[in-house]
């Protein structure tokens, strides 16, 4: 145990609210657990917090650097500070391995172990985004050292030559779209109401796992005779959403007569969190037989909710405001993907035309497929 390790005793023995031994467990609640995996064995361990773990590897200026950081409105979304402190625990294995330095710090990783870093990535296979985006949490992370100390000497290990280049348009990756016959073969396959209303209302809302998850019972509000959800999104960003009245009464089925707790239940009680969402969707995905080559996630309701707008005729700039993305190019992923593999389509039909007649001789019209 180090001096700055935080146990696990509960916010009722905190003897002053406000203090910043009370921030500090209000953080350690935010980051959450995860199951750390043995380097050796690969196994996964007992599932400990995350802040627990961060205070075991880094040192004690960078642990506070860090929950500073991850407690900032520099990293808004909770599934960003998350996902940060999961990339910095990364860095300091990266760092004790090799950089030999038992705990991490700031300073810790230097351009060389980056441009080793990065061609193992690469060597095995790591997807280009993923290293990126990793690349990115010890630049946020310098930058917000830097501000926070006022030291002008600490600059990032990442260059503009260490980011590997992303295509765009890469299809092979990208995020898989449910037609819409699909999405219902999902939906028909839940066998509780309680399994329905996970796709159904992560689809409606074109809402991320998250989102959905910390969503409230209480959250739910009668305006002018209808029901409005009250939904915190990415980033602290309060919106309010009118429920179909379909939605509402399947709402009323699963939850069984509840007044408080979360919306989203497992069949045994449980609340959900986003790995019991993903495990339910991998099910009802495979039982459906959609994706037989990718699992059913939370991200593919959302991409196929935006993408069946645009399939309607939504306008890009309503479809924007309904995903609540920050930025129209994030939308237009979406789109674009569709409308190239329309346009792809018609100009190869075109090119049919052209030989068509040519290959009857050796393609029987009585055999084409």
């Amino acid at each position: 145990m180090t001096e700055h390790t935080v146990d696990a005793r509960p916010r009722a023995e905190l003897a002053a609210p406000g203090s910043a031994e009370e921030a500090l467990f209000w953080l350690r609640d935010v980051l959450g657990t995860v199951a750390p995996r043995d380097p050796r064995t690969r196994r996964l361990g007992p599932r400990r917090y995350r802040l627990e773990l961060l205070a075991e590897l880094c040192d004690r200026d960078t642990f506070l650097m860090v929950t500073s950081w991850l407690g900032s409105e520099a990293v808004p979304a909770v599934k960003s500070k998350q996902d940060y402190a999961d990339d910095i625990r990364l860095w300091a294995t990266v760092a004790r391995e090799l950089g030999g330095h038992e705990r991490f710090f700031v300073g810790a990783i230097t351009p060389g172990i980056i441009e080793t870093w990065t061609k193992v990535q690469k060597a095995q296979g790591r997807a280009p985004r993923t290293i990126n985006r990793r690349l990115s949490v010890l630049t946020a992370l310098s930058e917000y050292t830097r501000w926070k100390t006022k030291d002008q000497n600490i600059f990032s290990p990442v260059t503009k030559h260490d980011r590997l280049k992303v295509d765009p348009h890469d299809e092979t990756t990208a995020t898989p779209i449910l037609e819409v016959p699909e999405f219902q073969a999902v939906v028909n396959t839940a066998a509780t109401p309680r399994q329905a209303l996970v796709p159904v209302l992560i689809y409606t809302l074109a809402g991320r796992v998250t989102e959905c998850c910390l969503a409230q019972l209480h959250h739910l509000k009668p305006v002018n005779g209808a029901r409005k959800l009250d939904l915190r999104r990415k980033g602290g960003k309060g919106r309010v959403w009118p429920l179909p009245d379909r939605l509402g009464t399947l709402i009323d089925v699963a939850t069984d007569g509840r007044t408080e707790g979360p919306l989203l239940l497992d069949d045994e009680g449980r609340p959900m969190d986003r790995h019991a969402v993903d495990r339910l969707l991998n099910k009802l995905g495979a039982l459906a037989g959609v994706l037989p080559d990718r699992e059913l996630t939370p991200h593919v309701l959302r991409a196929s909710k935006l993408t069946h707008m645009h399939d309607e005729g939504v306008a890009v700039e309503e479809i924007q405001e309904y995903a609540d993305h920050a930025a129209i190019e994030t939308t237009l992923r979406y789109i674009r993907r569709r409308d190239s593999g329309a346009r792809k389509a018609k100009h190869a039909a075109a090119a049919v035309a052209v030989y068509d007649h040519l290959v009857d001789r050796f393609v029987p019209r009585g055999e084409q497929q």
